[in-house]
C-alpha cells in the first residue's frame, strides 16, 4: 500500500537547516583559482531563464538578492538595509548605500523594479511573482512593493536566485556580486573577481560520477557536486575518497529518482506500476516536506492482477528512456526484471545527456527514469519547478494553486484542515510520477581549500 502526500505539507513543516552548507567554498578565496565540477553544465546566466541547480551555482557569485536565507533558515537582508510592512499588501524596502554594479554604477530602486518586473513578465518561474501588482519608487534607495493580496512567501521568493538584481547593458547582464563572467563555453564557465581579476572560479561540467571523483582525487577539482551516498561508498571502495584529504558535506538538495510518464499513459497504468515498483512511502522527500503526514491518502484494495487483465498487449510494452549511466542502467534492469514477472515487457532506451533532456522537454518518450531535485531552503519554489519544468504538468500546478489559495484565505482552522485534506486527496490521486527513491546529494571538498 503506497502513501502519498502533497504540497500543503510544506505549510506545516518546521524545517531544520543545520545541514545546509551549499556554497561553503564562497568564503575560501585564498586560492587564486578554484575549480568546481558538477554533473551538468551552466545553461544560463539570465535570472529569467533559471530553472536548474547547475546554473544557480554560478549566480551566487555574479548576482545578489534583496534578502537571503542563512544556514539556520532565517531570512536576512542582503541588498536591503531596512524593510517593514506598511499594510499587509504594502512592503517598504530601503537599499543599502554604496552598492555598485560590476561596471561601477550605483544600484538604484529603478534597477530593483526593472529586475523584479522582468522576472514577473518574462521569467521561466513567473508564477511565483503573480502576486506582485506594482513597485512604486520613492527615491533612488527606497521603494514599495504592492501586492494583489497578502503574500506570506514573498521573502522566500525575493531571496531566491531567480530574484537576482541585475542591470542590462549593451546586450549583457551584469550584477552586484564579487565576480563577473570572463568566459562562457559549452561545458565550462570562468568567473573573475572584480577587485582581483587573477582570482578565478571555474565551473566545469563532468557528467561521469567516477570522472568527477577522480578529478578531485587528482587535485584537478577543488569542489565536486551532485554526489550521492552510493557514490561515496563506491569511491571509498575504490580508494579515491579519503576523508583525511576530502571533506564530505550534505548539501541543501535532495533527489527523487522517479518514473515520469508521457500524457498517453493513463492513470490506471500508472497505478499498476506504482503498486509493483514503489517502495517509498511518500511522493515528496519527507526530509523536506515533513514526516508527520505520510499516512495520508493510502491506496486501498488495489488488485494488480485484475487491473493487468484490462490491458491489451500493446499497453503492456514499455519503452523506458534513461540516462546512459551505470547507475541508471542498473536501476532500469531491475525495473525490467520486476515488471517482467507481471507480463510487462520493458525496452530500455539509454540516451546521452543532451539528447535525453531534449526528449524530456519535448515529451518525446513513453516512460522516463528521471532525477527530480528538491531544495530544502526553497521547498515551495522547487516543487513548482519540478511540476512546471521537470514533469511539465501545467494542469497539476493550476490545481495546486487553486487549493493553496483557498487554504490561505480561510481563517477557520477546522475549515483549513478540511481544504487541506480535500487538496491532498484530489491531487495525490493523479499520481504525477512514481517515486522510487529519495536520497540526499553531497558536496566533496578538497580539505586544502579550507586550510
Amino acid at each position: 500500500m503506497k502513501r502519498l502526500f502533497f504540497i500543503f505539507i510544506l505549510l506545516f513543516s518546521q524545517l531544520s537547516f543545520a545541514e545546509l552548507e551549499d556554497y561553503i567554498f564562497e568564503k575560501k578565496e585564498e586560492k587564486n583559482k578554484i575549480r568546481i565540477s558538477q554533473e551538468l553544465r551552466v545553461t544560463t546566466l539570465d535570472p529569467i531563464k533559471l530553472t536548474d541547480i547547475y546554473s544557480k551555482r554560478a549566480f551566487r557569485f555574479i548576482y545578489d538578492t534583496l534578502f537571503e536565507i542563512d544556514i539556520d533558515g532565517k531570512i536576512t537582508p542582503k541588498l536591503a538595509q531596512e524593510y517593514y510592512y506598511i499594510t499587509k499588501k504594502l512592503l517598504y524596502i530601503k537599499l543599502k548605500d554604496g552598492i555598485k554594479f560590476q561596471d561601477g554604477t550605483s544600484l538604484t530602486s529603478e534597477d530593483v523594479k526593472n529586475s523584479l518586473l522582468r522576472v514577473k513578465t518574462q521569467g521561466a518561474l513567473k508564477e511565483f511573482y503573480k502576486n506582485i501588482e506594482e513597485i512604486e519608487i520613492i527615491n533612488n534607495r527606497e521603494f514599495i512593493i504592492k501586492f494583489s493580496q497578502e503574500d506570506k512567501y514573498i521573502f522566500e521568493t525575493l531571496s531566491h536566485t531567480m530574484s537576482s538584481i541585475i542591470k542590462e547593458k549593451a546586450g549583457k547582464i551584469i550584477g552586484t556580486g564579487l565576480y563577473q563572467v570572463e568566459a562562457l563555453q559549452k561545458d565550462s564557465v570562468t568567473l573573475s573577481n572584480i577587485e582581483f581579476p587573477y582570482k578565478k572560479i571555474i565551473i566545469d561540467r563532468i557528467f561521469s560520477i567516477q570522472d568527477r571523483l577522480l578529478s578531485l582525487f587528482n587535485n584537478n577539482s577543488d569542489v565536486i557536486y551532485d554526489i550521492t551516498n552510493f557514490d561515496i561508498k563506491n569511491g571509498k571502495n575504490l580508494k579515491i575518497i579519503d576523508e583525511k584529504n576530502i571533506d564530505i558535506k550534505k548539501s541543501e538538495n535532495i533527489v527523487t529518482t522517479a518514473l515520469v510518464f508521457n500524457k498517453n499513459r493513463d492513470l490506471k497504468f500508472k497505478k499498476i506500476l506504482n503498486n509493483i515498483l514503489n517502495t517509498e512511502e511518500s511522493l515528496l522527500p519527507p526530509e523536506i516536506y515533513d514526516k508527520n503526514l505520510e499516512d495520508i491518502d493510502k491506496v486501498k484494495n488495489f488488485n494488480i492482477n485484475k487491473e493487468l487483465n484490462t490491458l491489451n498487449d500493446k499497453e503492456k510494452i514499455v519503452e523506458l528512456m534513461i540516462l546512459n549511466t551505470e547507475e541508471d542502467r542498473k536501476l532500469a534492469e531491475n525495473i525490467k526484471n520486476r515488471l517482467k514477472k507481471y507480463g510487462i515487457i520493458v525496452k530500455i532506451l539509454p540516451y546521452q545527456v543532451d539528447a535525453y533532456y531534449y526528449k524530456i522537454k519535448s515529451k518525446n518518450f513513453d516512460i522516463a527514469l528521471q532525477h527530480l531535485v528538491f531544495n530544502k531552503k526553497y521547498p515551495r519554489i522547487s516543487l513548482g519547478k519540478v511540476i512546471l519544468y521537470d514533469i511539465y504538468d501545467d494542469n497539476l500546478y493550476k490545481e495546486i494553486n487553486y487549493f493553496e489559495n483557498r487554504f490561505e484565505k480561510e481563517e477557520n482552522l477546522e475549515k483549513r484542515e478540511k481544504i487541506f485534506m480535500e487538496g491532498v486527496n484530489e491531487i495525490s490521486k493523479k499520481l504525477p510520477y512514481i517515486p522510487l527513491e529519495h536520497h540526499s546529494l553531497y558536496i566533496l571538498i578538497n580539505r586544502a581549500l579550507e586550510e
